[in-house]
């Protein structure tokens, strides 16, 4: 049985950063950091969810 990567990791959840899974993508804090304050956002506490899709997007669930 081959396991798969999968297509999307959660970077996010409920305003804590997900450091395993910055590392499986091969990104860092400062990347989504300087990611999030593109979108203006500032504190993560304002992030419930933020999704890495597999294009390298990053989609993002207020709090």
């Amino acid at each position: 049985m081959n396991a798969q990567k999968p297509t999307s990791l959660p970077l996010i959840q409920a305003g804590k950063m997900c450091y395993e899974n910055l590392m499986k993508a091969g990104l860092n804090e400062p990347w989504l950091r300087e990611t999030l304050s593109q979108l203006q956002i500032y504190d993560l506490r304002d992030v419930r969810f933020a999704l890495l899709d597999e294009s390298g997007g990053v989609h993002v669930l207020y709090a």
